[in-house]
């Protein structure tokens, strides 16, 4: 009896241990957007620069130590961003994917200042990451593959990530003690503008191989880039419609293999379903911004998130979505309080994090019942990081939600948003015209930028 009760607790405890050691974390961190011209005396119609004395009547309202909603981020906001990273699950951190547009959009400084920007937000992250490897990806406002930024994260990457990033910006990452490999895009060569070039077809190449030598060595791959595949009217980007089909059927070859896809740039917390032959067959996770972000469109806080995974074979087991309240923080004279925000799997109900659940999920946003109502409420509080001003979204904005969220080609996502359209008008609600108010909205977002 004392061997069969010595027996049990040695199963015990190696389960115990064996299950702890498959549980890892790792950050997703995007869209800095730093601006080291961002100052407090700075003025909203000058992109919180400080205003010349001789050309402006001085800002109309003060200003926050963290930022503004109008402008990119102070310095101030994300040191304090990375300060909080240093204090959760550190121990068990086994990377960092960070995933572009370091600086700000409306940064004016010349290629070397713009390097410098980018040298003083790598030199932040390996203090804060000290023992942790950081895998950047390139956003549409970073510079292009170069010697000079590949010098600046050598020290994360290997040498044939290197070479491969020095040329044309994307790299893989082989998990040493797991069977998960981790593929860095370069989203911006889907582009109108990149995707015919020599660099595009050798990353189409390179990624072929790629994904079939993982399913070869029966390896689990994260796909890890800037801007996801489909369309979304609240953030217009100039994705290829070929790059975006070519992503999306390559995506479908490779579901088995594929355990998570990892985006950012919308500046705000969704998602994407992509289904082969109605069948939902993979899911990505966009994050939002660390930069605090204002639109037309809607506003969002700055945000930070923590996935929890299984480290053996990339299964993703949950994530907690960080946020801070940007306008409590400017309040505040001391230091900013980041908190949790929500944990994906309890706020929306899910068993699991997979390509099935998001898709119930994605079925609830259309609004219809009031358990769907309620559940879309929690979705767009979500979306725009618990913005005080988020709530704002009739049934003809959940329903455009719904397109993006789950018609990833270009055409289905047009004529999801038409069908909608068609039966909220049917019902006679309001129907918001998309493609106009998109252009007045980009008119005014273009003015705004003249003054």
């Amino acid at each position: 009896m004392e061997i069969a009760n010595l027996v049990v607790t040695l199963i015990c405890v190696i389960s115990f241990t064996c299950t702890h050691a498959k549980i890892g974390y790792f950050w997703h961190i995007t869209d800095f957007h730093y601006d080291p011209l961002y100052t407090s005396q700075g003025d909203t119609r000058r992109h919180c620069r400080r205003a010349d004395e001789r050309g402006s009547s001085g800002h109309h309202r003060a200003l926050g130590r963290y930022g503004d909603y109008s402008c990119d981020s102070s310095l101030e906001l994300i040191d304090s961003a990375a300060r909080y990273m240093r204090t959760r699950h550190s121990e068990n951190v086994e990377f960092v994917l960070w995933t572009g547009d370091i600086i700000a959009a409306r940064y004016t400084g010349n290629e070397d200042d713009k390097y410098q920007a980018i040298r003083n937000m790598t030199d932040l992250l390996s203090r804060t990451f000290s023992s942790h490897f950081v895998f950047p990806v390139l956003g549409h406002l970073d510079p292009a593959p170069s010697a000079q930024l590949t010098n600046l994260w050598m020290h994360w990457l290997p040498l044939e990530a290197l070479q491969t990033f020095q040329n044309g910006g994307y790299y893989t990452i082989e998990q040493s003690h797991s069977k998960l490999r981790i593929v860095a895009l370069n989203t911006n060569l889907f582009s109108i503008r990149e995707s015919n070039s020599l660099q595009a077809r050798n990353q189409w190449e390179w990624l072929d191989a790629v994904l079939d030598k993982a399913t070869t060595n029966k390896e689990m791959v994260y796909i890890v880039g800037h801007a996801a595949p489909g369309d979304d009217d609240c953030y217009a980007y100039d994705t290829s419609v070929d790059a975006n089909a070519k992503y999306l059927q390559t995506v479908r070859r490779h579901s088995r293999i594929i355990a998570g896809q990892f985006f950012g740039h919308l500046h705000a917390d969704t998602f994407r379903v992509i289904y082969d032959h109605d069948r939902p067959v993979s899911w990505a996770l966009l994050a939002p911004s660390v930069s605090p972000h204002r639109d037309p469109a809607g506003s969002s806080n700055p945000g930070l998130r923590l996935y929890k995974f299984d480290t053996n074979n990339g299964k993703v087991l949950d994530y907690t979505q960080y946020y801070l309240d940007l306008s409590a923080a400017n309040r505040n004279t001391g230091a900013a309080e980041w908190t949790a925000e929500y944990n994906l799997t309890q706020y929306y109900g899910l068993h699991d994090v997979s390509a099935n659940s998001l898709h119930n999920l994605a079925d609830k946003l259309r609004i219809g019942t009031p358990q769907e109502t309620a559940v879309f409420n929690k979705y767009i509080r979500a979306y725009n990081v618990r913005h005080e001003n988020s709530d704002s979204c009739d049934g003809a904005c959940a329903h455009q939600h719904f397109c993006a969220i789950t018609c990833l080609e270009h055409v289905a996502y047009r004529q999801c948003v038409e069908a909608a359209a068609s039966a909220l008008a049917a019902a006679g609600k309001s129907v918001p015209l998309v493609a106009p108010l998109i252009t007045v909205l980009t008119i005014l977002a273009f003015i705004i930028v003249l003054l």
